[in-house]
């Protein structure tokens, strides 16, 4: 006599019903998914795909009637879910720059690890009104953690081998000969604003960790630092060494010393 097959136990009966509900989610359109979570968003358009895999074109305005555009794609990395993220295998483009790395979102906080890639002119050009070498500048390794508090850790490594740049101001156009640069990522425990620091700039304004560039010479000396803190308000620190690249500049001090010290939110860095 045929021996009658166990049925399945409860315990299966739920790994199956989470296995299809999980199938189910990875099957959501792209486009209803950013419709329920960020309605309204016009920085995200024409949205193709799912959750598992999708493309959508992107777009900031950096200046005025002039949008900084590109795509992003990305591909769902499950196992992400472990840690209490969703985690995307990203690709951003705009013109001649690529950018690829893992992007993590959670409840309150986001992570960008291990990007990679290059930041060319022509992108560049829509962000900033200088006239800007052809030198693209290389990222490497770049992780940035943020939570709502502000910025809670940063690495990474930005190469530019420089070149002329002309910086208007005041209808003039000032040229600069940029030297070789390093850029290393950190985070800074601001200060409070209006309190400059030890590095001649001004804390900022929410007294949370800011995302701090070291920019130095490939031998290490410095040029100066830029401070992005939680409020998007941008502290640049500019030393005599690289304001001695001007031809007609005619400071004199000491090379480590900060002669240009300036606060401004990062959308008026034209």
């Amino acid at each position: 006599m045929a021996s009658i097959p166990a049925r399945p136990t409860k315990l299966w009966w739920l790994i199956g019903l989470v296995l299809l509900c999980l199938c189910l989610v990875v099957q959501l359109p792209a486009r209803w998914i950013v419709q329920k979570f960020a309605p309204n968003n016009p920085s995200l358009q024409q949205i193709s795909g799912n959750l598992w895999q999708g493309q959508a074109n992107w777009q900031v305005m950096t200046q005025p009637n002039a949008p900084l555009t590109g795509t992003l794609n990305w591909q769902w990395q499950p196992w992400h879910l472990f840690t209490g993220k969703l985690g995307f295998a990203t690709e951003i483009r705009s013109g001649k720059t690529t950018l690829t790395g893992v992007t993590k979102v959670g409840k309150s906080n986001w992570q960008l690890v291990d990007f990679s890639g290059s930041l060319t002119s022509d992108t560049l050009k829509q962000v900033v009104n200088w006239q800007l070498p052809e030198a693209a500048i290389k990222v490497a390794d770049l992780n940035i953690s943020h939570a709502k508090q502000g910025f809670q850790s940063a690495t990474g490594t930005l190469n530019w081998a420089g070149g002329e740049l002309g910086y208007p101001s005041g209808g003039r156009v000032y040229k600069i000969t940029m030297p070789s640069m390093v850029g290393t990522l950190s985070v800074d425990k601001a200060s409070g604003q209006g309190n400059a620091n030890n590095n001649g700039n001004n804390g900022a304004s929410n007294g949370g960790q800011r995302l701090h560039l070291a920019m130095t010479m490939p031998q290490g000396q410095r040029l100066g630092d830029l401070y992005l803190d939680n409020d998007n308000m941008v502290d640049v620190a500019l030393t005599q060494r690289l304001l001695k690249k001007m031809p007609e500049y005619k400071g004199q001090g000491a090379d480590d010393s900060v002669v240009v010290s300036i606060r401004q939110p990062l959308a008026g860095m034209r």
